[in-house]
């Protein structure tokens, strides 16, 4: 089972992807360093909440949402629903 810390990271990585935006520029529209956005999104570091909340702003996504969404990853929800319907 993958770590909280690697399913965010994949989470926010996946986000820039869906966006379509570089990481260059989320740097400069949400004020975090590009080489602070790398290493979270690689899993390189711990994050540190006031980032992670600066983020989530620039891509106007809930931190409710957000972490619903890792929860549920974790906890492959989605998966035993399924298998509760076969």
């Amino acid at each position: 089972m993958k770590s909280t810390r690697e399913l965010i990271a994949e989470e926010l990585r996946s986000i820039r992807a869906i966006k379509k935006v570089s990481i260059e520029k989320v740097a400069e529209e949400s004020q975090v360093n590009k080489d602070t956005i790398s290493r979270y999104e690689n899993n390189l570091t711990s994050m540190q909440i006031d980032i992670l909340e600066k983020l989530l702003t620039y891509y106007d996504i809930n931190f409710d949402i957000f972490f619903k969404n890792i929860y549920a990853k974790k906890h492959n929800i989605l998966n035993h629903l399924k298998e509760k319907e076969e």
